[in-house]
């Protein structure tokens, strides 16, 4: 599994988790993410052992505080990443996909000024909380 992949399991595990999903099995996964059964079940094999996360057979994946905190992280880049797309002047109702298509992909110091510029806002232009960490 690529870093980028790592990342979007885990941001759309921590997404589910948000709306209070906190198991989340490989039906789920292939729904969520248009992929076969068979290869959800192994990413959250997989995801499990990276440790971010419990697997639970027949069940599904729990994150651990792991793979929360790595969750948080990515979703903290996103919707601060949609601030910013906010003040350039991308229409509201394109934020998030635009967001959704560069927010893995950021580089470090890019990251670091979004985070300096944004860092203090609680909450993205859809309204949903920032995570801290």
């Amino acid at each position: 599994m690529f870093i980028m992949e790592t990342k979007l399991i885990i941001k759309t595990l921590f997404t589910a988790w948000e709306n209070g999903e906190y198991v989340v099995g490989p039906s789920d996964l292939a729904k969520k993410l248009e992929i076969p059964k068979s290869t959800a079940q192994k990413i959250l094999i997989k995801i499990s052992e990276l440790g971010y996360g419990i697997y639970i057979e027949r069940k599904g994946l729990i994150l651990n505080e792991a793979g929360l905190r790595e969750g948080r992280r990515l979703m903290r880049r996103h919707r601060l990443l949609e601030c910013m797309l906010e003040d350039l002047g991308v229409k509201k109702e394109l934020i998030c996909a635009e967001a959704s298509k560069i927010d893995l992909e950021l580089g470090e110091e890019l990251e670091k000024f979004i985070e300096t510029k944004y860092g203090k806002r609680v909450t993205c232009p859809c309204g949903k909380p920032i995570p801290s960490f």
